[in-house]
């Protein structure tokens, strides 16, 4: 499944531990403050990075979970 732009279907997933793996798409553009992905107050990801890749100007980052 992919979901684009909506912070709350991600978190929703992210709380019923229905997420095995990220691929965020990074633009190095620093506009301001927002709403983190993955807030300090939880929950914790434990990620390791599987590839990055150059995709135009962003970076195209897979993170999946660790085995437990």
């Amino acid at each position: 499944m992919i979901v684009t732009g909506s912070l709350g279907v991600v978190r929703a997933l992210m709380a019923a531990d229905l997420v095995d793996e990220y691929r965020l798409l990074t633009f190095p553009t620093v506009l301001g403050a927002g709403r983190r992905l993955f807030p300090d107050t939880g929950p914790y990801a434990d990620l390791e990075c599987v590839s990055a890749e150059r995709a135009g100007a962003a970076v195209l980052g897979r993170y999946r979970r660790t085995a437990a």
